[in-house]
C-alpha cells in the first residue's frame, strides 16, 4: 500500500503538468491568463497606490511620467473631471472606455484591445489604470491580428465575453471574482482584403504586411545562416572532444601538456572570432538604424517646413481650419516618401495621410506621451504597433511667427529586407577572411602547441630510454629559449649522473673488492686448517717411517684434491660475481635463448617436468645475449632444487608481451608449486652470498639481478605456501 501511495504521488504532478488528469488545452490557457492577469493586478495596484499619493499631494505629472514607465505593460490615464490630463501610451484606442465603478477591477472593450480596468479617485483627479488582455481590430489581416498581449498568452481563437455563454472557460482575478469568460464563438469577419489593400497604399505602414519584427534581428540571409551553423557545429564539436578528453583522462589534471594547451587556445579562439563577428553584425544593424533614423530626422524638419509655410498665419489647429489638412498631408507624403500624423496642443490627432488607421481604431487619437509632456517637442522614439516596433520622428508644428501650433509625427518602419541587403554585402567581404583567420588561427595554435612540448615529449623520451654509458644520451636543441635552458640543464645533469654513477660504481667495486676478500679469506680458511693438519700428520708418519703412511697418503690425496675443487669452484664464483656490471645489451632474440635453456634443464637427474607456453623464436628484446642465459639457468636451478624430492613437482615457463605507461616489455614468468620462500628470508633473496642451501655461495640471484639493471630490465617474484613465481622483465626492440 505504501509503495501505490509514493507512486501516486510521484506520478501524479507529472500528469497533471502534462494535461492528462482532468485538464485539457483549453483549460491550460485559463489557468496562464488568470496567472497573468493576477501579476499584473497586482503590479497596477502598487503603482496606483504611488500615483494616489502623487496626485493628493500635488506634485507635478514629472512624477506621474517616472513612476507609469515602470510597468509599460499597464496603462494609465489621468482625467480631471472629463478632460484628459495625462496617458501613459498611445496605442491603444481607449476613448470608448467609460467609467464602470471605483476601486474595483472590471472587464472592458476598448475600440482596439480587450482589458481589464479600474478607476481609482485621487483627491480632485480620476485615476483609470487599464491591463490590455488581447486585441481586438475592427479590422484584421496578416499584420493586425487579434492575438493575446504579452504577458498573456493562449490560443488567439479565444473570444473574450463579459456573458458567460455555454462550455466557456471563467477567468477570476486577484480577489476571486470572474471578470470575463473565455469562448470559442467566432468573431464578426473583419474587412481583411481592403484593410491589407489601404495598407500597400502607405509608405511608412506597408512593411507591417512584407516583413515581421522577427525576421529584422532573426538572420535571414544566407551567408550570415551559414556562419551561425558552422560556429554551432563547431562549438559543438568542441564541447563533445572536451567531454571526451575530461572522461578518457579522468579529468583535467591528467591531460597531456600538448591538449592543455591546444585546447584552450582553439576555444578561445573560437569565441573570439565568433565574438567579433556578433560585434560587427550588430554594428551593422545599429549603422542601419542611426542611418535610418537621420534620414527619418531630417524629413521631419523638411516636412515642419513646408507645414510652416503653408500655415503661416494660422495660431491654432482646429478642426474648421484643417478640414482639408489630410489632403496636404497626402501631398507631403507623396513628396517625402513617408506618412505623417498632425495633432494640435492638447495632443489630439488633427490630420493625417493615411486617416483610416484612426478612423477604423487602429490606432490611438493621442499623441505619444513623451514628446507631448516632456520639455523637448523635438525627438526620435521607438513606439509599438500590434508588436512591432517601429521609430517616430516629433517636430513642433510651427507657424510663421514661429509659434507652435501643434506637433508633427512622421513614422518609419525599419526594412528587414534592406537590414538585411546591408548586411549580405557587409558579410559577402567578411565572412571570405573570417574563415581563412578562423582556419589559420587553429594552424597556428597547433604549430604552437607542438613547437612548445614538442622538445618536452623528446625530453621524457630520451629520459626513459636513458641509459648510463650511452652514446645518445644528450637532447639536441638550437633554440635559446626556455626550453633550451631546460635541456642544456638536463644534458648538464647527465654529465654530472654519469660521472657520479662513474664514482659511485668505482666505490662500489671497492667496496665489493674488500667484502669479497673478508669472504673469500673466510671461505678459504674453513679448508686449510684441515689440509694443513692432514700434511703435518702426513709428514710426521712419513719421517716415522709409520707403515700406516701410504693408507693415510691415499686418503689424505683423495680429501686435499676434493677441497682444492672447493676452493677452485668459491674463486670461480667470486670471479663472476666481479664481472657482471659489464653487461653489453643488444638486440636479442629471448624467446630462443629462453627456450634453448629450457630444452637444457629438462633433462634433470630428478625428472621434474617443464612446461614452456610462449614461442619458440621471434620474440626480440634489448639484453646481453651472453649473460641472459645465465640468468635463466639461475632462476631454473633454484626451481629445481626447490621440487627435489616432491612427487608432484611441476614448473611452468610463460613468455608474453605486455604495455604500460612506461613501454614495451618481454615478460616471462617461472613458476613452480614448491613450499616458497619463508617470510623472514624473502628480503633477502638477492643478497649477495646468501643462501638457504648447504652448497652454493649464494650469487646466483644476486647476479641475475645486476644482469637485469644492467640490460634495463628487472626481476621480480612472488611466494605463498603453493609456490613461487619469478617474473623477469625486458624492454623490447
Amino acid at each position: 500500500m505504501r509503495k501505490i501511495f509514493r507512486i501516486i504521488v510521484l506520478v501524479l504532478p507529472i500528469m497533471l503538468s502534462a494535461g492528462l488528469v482532468g485538464c485539457n488545452s483549453d483549460e491550460r490557457d485559463a489557468r496562464h491568463i488568470h496567472r497573468a492577469l493576477v501579476r499584473q493586478q497586482q503590479q497596477a495596484d502598487l503603482l496606483i497606490g504611488q500615483l494616489t499619493d502623487v496626485l493628493v499631494r500635488g506634485e507635478s505629472f514629472d512624477s506621474v511620467w517616472t513612476i507609469t514607465r515602470r510597468h509599460p505593460d499597464i496603462l494609465f490615464y489621468v482625467f480631471n473631471d472629463e478632460r484628459l490630463l495625462y496617458w501613459s501610451d498611445n496605442w491603444l484606442a481607449a476613448d470608448k472606455v467609460m467609467l464602470n465603478g471605483y476601486d474595483r477591477w472590471w472587464y472592458g472593450h476598448a475600440a482596439n484591445a480587450h482589458v481589464i480596468g479600474r478607476w481609482t479617485q485621487a483627491g480632485a483627479y480620476n485615476i483609470l489604470a487599464l491591463i490590455p488582455v488581447k486585441y481586438a481590430y475592427p479590422l484584421r489581416d496578416e499584420a493586425f491580428q487579434n492575438t493575446f498581449i504579452p504577458p498573456f498568452r493562449g490560443d488567439a481563437a479565444w473570444s473574450l465575453s463579459r456573458f458567460r455563454t455555454e462550455e466557456a472557460l471563467a477567468v477570476s482575478g486577484a480577489d476571486g471574482t470572474v471578470l470575463f469568460y473565455l469562448t470559442r464563438k467566432a468573431e464578426t469577419e473583419a474587412e481583411q482584403a481592403d484593410l491589407t489593400q489601404r495598407l500597400n497604399d502607405t509608405f511608412s505602414y506597408r512593411n507591417l504586411l512584407s516583413d515581421t519584427e522577427d525576421s529584422i534581428w532573426t538572420p535571414s540571409n544566407v551567408r550570415l545562416r551559414i556562419f551561425y551553423l558552422m560556429f554551432l557545429i563547431m562549438f559543438l564539436l568542441m564541447a563533445g572532444f572536451g567531454l571526451y578528453l575530461l572522461i578518457v583522462h579522468h579529468g583535467l589534471r591528467n591531460m597531456r601538456l600538448r591538449t592543455k594547451i591546444l585546447y584552450p587556445m582553439a576555444a578561445l579562439v573560437l569565441f573570439v572570432f565568433f565574438y567579433v563577428f556578433v560585434t560587427s553584425v550588430r554594428y551593422v544593424r545599429q549603422t542601419y538604424e542611426t542611418r535610418q533614423k537621420k534620414t527619418l530626422q531630417e524629413k521631419c524638419l523638411f516636412i515642419q517646413s513646408a507645414l510652416q509655410n503653408q500655415y503661416y498665419w494660422d495660431t491654432e489647429l482646429s478642426a474648421s481650419k484643417t478640414q482639408g489638412l489630410n489632403i496636404e498631408l497626402r501631398d507631403l507624403s507623396f513628396t517625402y516618401q513617408s506618412d505623417i500624423h498632425v495633432y494640435d496642443m492638447s495632443g489630439n490627432l488633427v490630420g493625417s495621410s493615411v486617416p483610416f488607421l484612426f478612423e477604423q481604431s487602429l490606432l490611438s487619437g493621442h499623441i505619444s506621451p513623451e514628446p507631448f509632456f516632456s520639455s523637448s517637442a523635438t525627438m526620435v522614439q521607438t513606439e509599438r504597433l500590434c508588436g512591432r516596433s517601429y521609430m517616430v520622428a516629433y517636430a513642433p508644428f510651427y507657424n510663421g511667427m514661429v509659434g507652435q501650433i501643434g506637433y508633427i509625427a512622421v513614422p518609419l518602419f525599419l526594412s528587414a529586407d534592406e537590414m538585411n541587403n546591408d548586411l549580405d554585402n557587409f558579410l559577402a567581404h567578411l565572412l571570405p577572411p573570417y574563415l581563412i583567420g578562423l582556419l589559420l588561427a587553429f594552424l597556428v595554435s597547433w604549430f604552437i602547441a607542438r613547437a612548445l612540448t614538442s622538445p618536452l615529449a623528446n625530453l621524457s623520451e630520451s629520459m626513459r630510454r636513458f641509459r648510463l654509458g650511452s652514446h645518445d644520451s644528450h637532447i639536441q636543441y638550437d633554440k635559446q629559449d626556455e626550453i633550451g635552458e631546460l635541456v642544456g640543464h638536463y644534458n648538464d645533469m647527465v654529465d654530472q649522473l654519469e660521472r657520479s654513477t662513474m664514482s659511485l660504481a668505482e666505490a662500489e667495486r671497492e667496496s665489493a673488492w674488500r667484502t669479497m676478500a673478508r669472504q673469500i679469506a673466510h671461505e678459504i680458511n674453513n679448508p686449510l686448517t684441515p689440509m694443513k693438519l692432514r700434511i703435518q700428520q702426513l709428514r710426521r708418519l712419513h719421517d716415522e717411517e709409520n707403515p700406516r703412511f701410504d693408507n693415510y697418503f691415499n686418503t689424505s690425496a683423495d680429501l686435499l684434491v676434493q677441497q682444492i675443487d672447493d676452493l677452485s669452484r668459491i674463486a670461480s664464483s667470486f670471479s663472476t660475481f666481479a664481472k657482471v656490471p659489464e653487461v653489453r645489451t643488444t638486440t636479442v632474440d629471448i624467446a630462443q635463448r629462453l627456450s634453448g635453456v629450457i630444452t637444457l634443464f629438462r633433462s634433470n637427474p630428478d625428472n621434474i617436468p617443464i612446461r614452456y607456453i610462449g614461442p619458440d623464436s621471434g620474440v626480440f628484446g634489448q639484453a646481453d645475449g651472453d649473460q641472459l642465459p645465465e640468468v635463466f639457468t639461475n632462476i631454473l636451478k633454484n626451481a629445481t632444487q626447490a621440487l627435489v624430492g616432491q612427487p608432484d613437482g611441476d614448473i611452468i615457463v610463460i613468455l608474453k608481451e605486455e604495455h604500460d605507461a612506461e613501454g614495451d616489455w618481454i615478460r616471462i614468468s617461472f613458476s613452480d608449486n614448491g613450499p616458497g620462500i619463508p617470510a623472514e628470508i624473502q628480503s633477502r633473496i638477492f643478497t649477495p652470498n646468501f643462501t638457504t642451501k648447504s652448497t652454493g655461495t649464494g650469487l646466483g640471484l644476486a647476479i641475475s639481478r645486476n644482469i637485469m639493471e644492467g640490460s634495463g630490465g628487472r626481476i621480480e617474484f612472488e611466494t605463498s605456501e603453493r609456490g613461487t613465481t619469478f617474473v623477469v622483465y625486458l624492454r623490447k626492440e
